[in-house]
């Protein structure tokens, strides 16, 4: 072979090891022996004269990345050297913590890229016990799954036998697939329904994690997934949640509902699916919570609930602690027909008592009579009454005699402390409770 010729074949083999490179690391033993041999032939080009690229961006571009390759590869050697320390240490010193804080910080400044280097890398020169040694590879798999869910989870089916001796290993899968969602929903749950026999819990929580990822970009993306995966309710209600409380924005929650409503259309001959859209409008409440009254009342007028939606969101802002509880008592009064929101206010009544027992009784002291202060009323009474049962009873016999008065005397008595049967009689008796 003439020198011209042993020229090219050497940088035509060059620019085919650089171009595999470029297409992405192998889980294997090869990728290594493939990154030295490269840099053997790419180095024995150079010093022939031979260039990959008469562009001289291409080489700084080439050398740049060498460079990244190089600082993934030797913090990977400085890693598994601290690793031993830290495995065999039964508590840290200051200075290796420091050492262990430094080391972290620069793994998370890595790119995809140096990310996959350094985690296969370090992950090749592991000497623990097999159960320790998996737990260690999924914690920086986690990692690297947040960067690169794909290659992370392809590791993982590969070395399934072993990292699966981890317990919980499956919400890595779960956290993997969430993240892979956020970018491609689709091959996510293709990846799902491809493993689900090798690995079942793929089915539930990672599902439920696939969902979530495709919430935070679209929610009809989302609920779409939800209809394919055939869920029961019990895993449809989860996935759906995790697509309302995505929602953080007013707009958001607009998108959101409104995807909801052609959703529960869509599906209004599954009942399963139905009860989980309706059930989940309720969680609009965690956000309008955090809203001034005004603001979230703003919100609620423009989203023209029907009576179902109203019912359920009325049910959330009775589940959270609110900053204007007096006032959402009285919204809930005006929005609902003549009893039909008492729940919803001894609910919120409730909460506020537990918060703060003794603002929600000046309110109560100072609210006009009518339906909404006596279900207030029976609200107060019940959370006050554990710890105060005698004002409880007072403020119960304000209410007028009747139903109200009678099944919140019956709640009470239900509720009578174990320790104590000779007072619940008492109470019984003196109250002509049946």
């Amino acid at each position: 072979m003439t020198f011209p010729q042993m020229k090219i074949q050497i940088f035509i083999t060059a620019i085919i090891l650089a171009i595999a490179a470029v297409i992405g690391w192998q889980i294997d033993g090869r990728y290594a022996a493939a990154r030295a041999e490269e840099g053997q032939l790419v180095g024995e080009a150079q010093q022939l004269g031979v260039a990959g690229n008469g562009d001289p961006s291409a080489r700084t571009k080439k050398v740049e990345r060498g460079d990244r390759e190089a600082e993934a590869k030797q913090l990977a050697v400085e890693y598994a050297t601290q690793a031993k320390e830290w495995h065999a240490a039964t508590v840290m010193d200051e200075a290796a913590k420091q050492r262990y804080d430094a080391i972290q910080r620069r793994v998370s400044a890595l790119d995809q890229s140096q990310l996959g280097i350094f985690t296969m890398d370090v992950l090749a020169t592991m000497n623990h016990g097999e159960k320790r040694q998996a737990k260690h590879a999924l914690s920086l798999l986690e990692r690297l799954a947040r960067k690169d869910p794909t290659g992370a989870l392809a590791y993982f089916t590969k070395h399934s036998s072993v990292l699966r001796l981890v317990d919980d290993s499956e919400y890595f899968v779960a956290g993997a697939l969430g993240s892979w969602a956020k970018e491609d929903p689709l091959s996510a749950l293709k990846w799902i329904r491809k493993n689900a026999a090798e690995y079942p819990e793929a089915l539930s929580l990672g599902s439920l994690a696939v969902v979530r990822g495709a919430a935070e970009k679209d929610p009809r993306m989302a609920l779409s997934l939800i209809a394919g995966l055939e869920l029961d309710f019990s895993n449809a209600h989860n996935a759906m949640n995790a697509i309302v409380i995505a929602a953080k924005t007013d707009e958001e929650m607009s998108v959101t509902l409104a995807a909801i409503r052609e959703f529960r259309e869509a599906n209004r001959n599954n009942k399963e699916l139905t009860r989980a859209a309706d059930g989940n409008l309720a969680y609009f409440a965690q956000e309008l919570s955090k809203q001034s009254f005004e603001a979230a009342n703003k919100w609620i007028e423009n989203a023209k609930l029907n009576p179902r939606e109203l019912n359920s969101l009325a049910q959330g802002l009775g589940n959270n602690f609110l900053d204007e509880p007096d006032r959402w008592i009285e919204w809930i009064g005006r929005a609902f027909p003549p009893g039909k929101g008492d729940g919803h206010i001894m609910n919120v009544i409730g909460n506020w008592t537990g918060q703060d027992y003794e603002a929600a009784g000046k309110w109560l002291a100072s609210a006009s009579e009518g339906r909404v202060k006596y279900a207030a009323i029976r609200g107060y009474a019940q959370t006050i009454f554990q710890h105060d049962p005698e004002t409880a009873i007072q403020w119960i016999m304000t209410l007028p005699p009747g139903k109200d008065r009678d099944e919140t005397l019956k709640t009470i008595h239900m509720n009578w402390s174990k320790d104590d049967p000779v007072g619940g009689e008492a109470f019984k008796q003196e109250h002509g409770i049946k």
